[in-house]
């Protein structure tokens, strides 16, 4: 299987990705299967203030973002920001996405499971990366 992304998606130039992620090696693993991809990944970034802030400086044309950040954050905020502002996401997270908060689910983002399958993230990615990056 290639790691790289189409020939159509190369030549729009690297989609730029954000990570959100609070666990670091997770994250960074991500974020290094994006680079190899061709992607340029922001990340791993571990908070909503953090990410919104990415988001505002950086215009990301897609994210990935864990459900569940840690001490009780959780990326919805991030979510609903980037749904306003028209930057497609896809949700990773370790759980069941039928026991998440119906605040991910209404959100008809697609979900990634832990441990990230690399053919699946692919999917996902190719789904959201053309609407991003035509969007414009």
């Amino acid at each position: 299987m290639s790691t790289s992304l189409s020939p159509e998606e190369e030549q729009k130039g690297a989609p730029k990705v954000l990570v959100v992620e609070d666990e670091m090696l997770i994250g960074m693993d991500l974020v290094m299967l994006l680079e190899e991809w061709g992607c340029s990944a922001t990340g791993p970034v571990r908070t909503v203030a953090s990410a919104l802030s990415a988001v505002e400086a950086q215009r990301p044309d897609v994210a990935i973002l864990d459900v569940n950040l840690g001490d009780g954050e959780t990326s919805i905020p991030i979510a609903m920001e980037l749904a306003e502002s028209g930057i497609p996401f896809a949700f990773l997270t370790g759980y069941d996405p039928s026991r998440l908060d119906d605040g991910a689910t209404a959100l008809k983002a697609p979900f990634l499971r832990k441990p990230v399958n690399e053919r699946e993230l692919r999917e996902v990615l190719s789904q959201l990366v053309p609407r991003s990056t035509t969007a414009g």
